[in-house]
């Protein structure tokens, strides 16, 4: 009998994108995939060390899955994904692999004495983990990964130490993977990179002859608009260093959805140099206006970061101001916790968990406040939703412009592209009905 294997992701798209190849790398290998974790023989958390939270609760599996090997001895648990040294130090004894992103020969070697796999299920040497096909969760959604890792350095981030330096994959893998995808009746892209536009491929010669971009990750963009069958492109995470014309003027493609994530982290220029962040306040602000000429009605999101070391009441304030200017749609608060190794790490935290409470409560009201103002604008109008769920007899969707969007229909529509023109406006939910 073929093993079962279960993996548990924790942290951004990028891991849950790792989470997916890691899964064609097991069926690759003789395994088979399970959604119960109790079936499950191959127990894998592929964790993130960005946060404290996932690594606490990748304790919590281990001292589960513990309890369950004393009661069979044929489970093997595994730890992997973006792990600092002092994290993996503290959880390697207890998971009986650990491994790094795409380290996949000590887990191929794991499992085969775990379960003597016959020699001919054991096939294929990986030098470059991202080379895996997928086992994608959808059939009409992908992630496609363009590049691992970052320069930048943020005082904040662990990226550069557990993925290492910016690493792009050849532009001939991207297109031959989206074209694959496209055939196989995917409709939407999701690009990703811990600094995606900064994507510097070593093959720009196959870029096309006719592409008006000479920014590379623009050039990009204008290259997968072409491919037929793909009809939504979306990427992330963009830096807003990274962020220039050329990029701005792409996202006024066809196939771009209406919708931009570009990560702010702080209003107060003292703090973004604090952050190593590379702009100003000001300098993000004139980005948002470049935008929304380019693309009138283009919703926003970001990621902000409150309590960082040294961070004060009138600082914070600042941060609030250039929300209320940005006029984001959607915000990400995070209150900022300490990961060993990083600069900021070294800063004096004298911030309180009470005030980094606080600070992240009055992000998250001025957000609600504001996504729900900004959402009545939708009632009357039509947008395009891509269907992916059914629930409580409606089905349920993103817009382009990233809204969940919800309707009534008799036909079976997930997977379809579909108009809704929307009736109603609540602060996570756009409802409407079909248009024929």
């Amino acid at each position: 009998m073929k093993p079962k294997f279960y993996i548990v992701t924790l942290g951004c798209q990028m891991n849950k994108s790792d989470s997916e190849r890691m899964a064609g790398f097991f069926e690759k290998i003789g395994c088979v995939a399970t959604d119960s974790e109790a079936k499950a023989n191959i127990l894998v958390v592929n964790t993130c060390s960005v946060r404290r939270a996932p690594v606490d609760r990748s304790f919590g599996f281990a001292r589960k899955w513990k309890k369950w090997q004393k009661k069979n001895s044929k489970i093997l648990t595994i730890l992997t994904g973006c792990i600092l040294p002092p994290d993996r130090k503290e959880l390697e004894s207890k998971y009986d692999v650990v491994v790094g992103i795409g380290e996949y020969s000590k887990v191929k070697l794991a499992v085969k004495k775990k379960y003597g796999l016959k020699k001919n299920s054991i096939k294929g040497e990986y030098d470059d983990y991202l080379d895996i096909m997928p086992h994608h969760h959808s059939d009409f959604s992908a992630f496609v990964p363009i590049m691992t890792g970052c320069n930048n350095f943020c005082a904040y981030c662990a990226v550069p130490y557990v993925r290492g330096r910016e690493r792009s994959r050849s532009l001939r893998d991207v297109l031959t993977e989206i074209r694959q995808l496209a055939k196989k009746g995917f409709l939407e892209i999701t690009l990703l990179g811990q600094n995606v536009n900064a994507y510097q491929p070593k093959d720009k010669k196959n870029f096309s002859k006719k592409n008006p971009y000479r920014h590379n990750f623009a050039a990009l963009l204008w290259e997968i608009d072409k491919i037929k069958g793909a009809e939504r492109i979306f990427f992330t995470a963009p830096h807003p260093k990274d962020m220039t014309d050329e990029v701005i003027d792409a996202l006024a493609l066809p196939k771009m959805v209406n919708y931009l994530h570009l990560p702010l982290q702080s209003g107060d220029d003292h703090v973004l140099r604090q952050m190593n962040r590379h702009y100003t306040a000001k300098y993000y602000l004139g980005l948002i206006k470049k935008i929304n000429r380019k693309c009138p009605g283009i919703a926003l999101g970001t990621d902000i970061i409150v309590g960082f070391p040294g961070e004060t009441k009138k600082q914070f304030l600042n941060t609030l101001k250039v929300y209320r200017q940005a006029d984001f749609d959607i915000a990400y608060p995070a209150r900022y916790s300490a990961r060993p190794g990083t600069v900021a790490a070294k800063m004096k935290d004298n911030v309180s968990l009470t005030e980094k409470k606080r600070r992240w409560l009055e992000v998250q009201k001025l957000m609600e406040k504001n996504t729900l103002q900004k959402n009545k604008k939708y009632k009357g109008n039509v947008v395009s939703v891509l269907v992916d769920g059914f629930s409580k007899g409606r089905y349920c969707g993103n817009s382009s412009e990233m809204k969940r969007v919800e309707f009534s229909s008799d036909k079976n529509l997930i997977g379809k592209i579909v108009d809704v023109k929307i009736d109603e406006t609540l602060t996570w939910i756009l409802r409407g009905h079909l248009v024929k």
